[in-house]
């Protein structure tokens, strides 16, 4: 199926800001060339590149906001995945056990995409000689859906960081920025979500663009995290009440690769293999490679990393089909059963993000055309049902969670474990435990882990020997970051702990 890709286009004008910012430089102080953006974008096409490259951001193979870099390093440093022991060390092995933090990999990166992605965030709305075209606004909420959702990333990673809000005239503006705190990197996020649920086009316009609705998703997590419970309540019924997106009634539904940009997905990461070597954009899927060993995770020099946690296994209820998704057993396309074995033990891999092509060969080991689903509708329930009851206690919640179980196959949560239904704390932990099952290898518990609190315990309760500390709540800021940018001093602005 031929997919929406970001065009030649809006690749050449991420390639000409980025000029500018750089991959790892991007608030180098003494720039090679500086394109001010009041003589770059002066059309609607350019306008539209514009918002199309930011997108670049999000789909690199290896270190964009999805690429593996960031993506198994999440996985593993949570309670659902463990680092099988048949791996070689390496650093995704050490980010994994907490011993260190490898500052130019990682979610790291995401410090130095951030500036790429203002970039276009502000071209459009901050240049005065822009002409008025139908489209602008659109394309306006479009390019701060791209920031906020960026920037709702880095906070939860670092704290408070840099906020770029407005266009850059020189390169001297650009190596002198403060860091930001918390509340003003929120303030932004949340400014920029509104923007994108009034202005945003009631349908997306091309697979893998927003929708309001998605702006609303968005912000109703936003709002969760902050634990602003009634807000996060109020967006999530919008959206489940206003929008035209539906559970679908199976879970494998979702995840069909035959059945990408489906009814339940708000967001979803456009991948498309051809364009894998000559700009990143491949996926690289957490899943079952197709080596003649059959035998390997994330890659034929990986070792198989990452399998599921045995704590994660336990938490699914007697006849739950997503236990499903986790597997030691896939047929191909031949008829035959892969059977997967670590170390004498058999290994559960989550087949959730991995498409039949990868497994049957048929694509790259390294890499998948097979998109990825940023925020789903699935995900909304369960924030309205964790907001609603909180807000109002679990008998006005229950509505939210059961759809989401039934779907699974399960009865309704209160029939069995009826003390939920009057018992706010019950209802708590069953929320909590329906999220990590419905949302498992999504790359939500990681986060989900972080605002609840408790990520240091789960990480311990599965990985004892994790080297993992209180500070590890946040990631340290790059070095060069400070030698970089004079508005920030390593000294009074680097996380506590490192």
């Amino acid at each position: 199926m031929k997919k929406y890709i970001i065009t030649t286009r809006s690749f050449l004008t991420y390639i000409l800001i980025f000029s500018f910012f750089g991959c790892d430089n991007f608030l180098e102080t003494e720039p090679r060339s500086f394109i001010n953006p009041s003589t770059f974008f002066n059309t609607e096409s350019d306008a539209e590149a514009a918002v199309l490259g930011g997108y670049r951001t999000f789909g690199s193979g290896i270190s964009g906001s999805f690429g593996w870099h960031q993506d198994f390093q999440l996985a593993a440093m949570s309670d659902d995945f463990t680092v099988r022991p048949l791996a070689n060390p390496n650093d995704v092995d050490r980010n994994a056990k907490f011993i260190d933090f490898n500052p130019t990999r990682g979610p790291q990166n995401l410090y130095y995409q951030v500036g790429a992605i203002n970039t276009f965030s502000w071209s459009i709305d901050g240049i005065s000689g822009m002409p008025e075209f139908p489209n602008k606004q659109a394309l306006i909420a479009e390019s701060k859906f791209l920031r906020a959702y960026n920037y709702f990333i880095m906070v939860q990673l670092f704290g408070g960081v840099s906020i770029i809000d407005k266009a850059l005239e020189t390169p001297e503006e650009a190596s002198n920025i403060p860091r930001g705190t918390v509340d003003e990197v929120y303030d932004l996020i949340v400014s920029d979500l509104i923007t994108g649920s009034e202005e945003l086009p009631e349908t997306s316009p091309q697979p893998g663009r927003p929708s309001k609705y998605t702006a609303m998703a968005l912000l109703a997590k936003v709002y969760l995290t902050k634990g602003e419970w009634t807000d996060a309540a109020s967006w999530a019924k919008r959206v489940i009440n206003e929008s035209d997106r539906e559970l679908l009634p199976s879970i494998w539904h979702v995840f069909d690769d035959s059945n990408e940009n489906n009814q339940e997905s708000l967001f979803e990461i456009q991948y498309e293999i051809e364009l894998q070597r000559a700009n990143q954009v491949g996926n690289w899927p957490r899943g079952i490679g197709a080596n003649a060993d059959k035998d390997y995770f994330l890659g034929p020099n990986w070792g198989g990393v990452y399998i599921a946690s045995e704590d994660l296994i336990s938490d699914f209820e007697q006849g739950d089909e997503r236990r499903n998704m986790i597997a030691t057993e896939v047929p191909n396309a031949a008829g035959e059963v892969l059977t997967f074995n670590a170390d004498g033990a058999t290994p559960n891999y989550s087949i959730k993000r991995t498409p039949s092509a990868y497994i049957n060969g048929l694509e790259s080991n390294n890499n998948s055309s097979y998109n990825f689903i940023a925020l789903r509708l699935a995900d909304v329930y369960l924030i309205a049902a964790e907001a609603e009851n909180e807000v109002n206690g679990p008998g006005s919640a229950l509505q939210y969670i059961n759809p989401v179980r039934n779907r699974a196959g399960l009865s309704n949560i209160e029939v069995t474990n009826p003390v939920v239904s009057s018992d706010k704390s019950a209802f708590r932990s069953a929320v909590r435990k329906e999220r990590r099952t419905e949302l498992f290898d999504e790359r939500v518990r990681y986060f989900d882990l972080l605002r609840w609190g408790t990520l240091v315990e789960r990480v311990l309760a599965v990985t004892p020997d994790a080297q993992i500390q209180p500070h590890h709540v946040l990631f340290p800021i790059p070095q060069d970051v400070f030698e970089r940018n004079d508005g920030v001093n390593a000294a009074t602005d680097q996380n506590p702990g490192y």
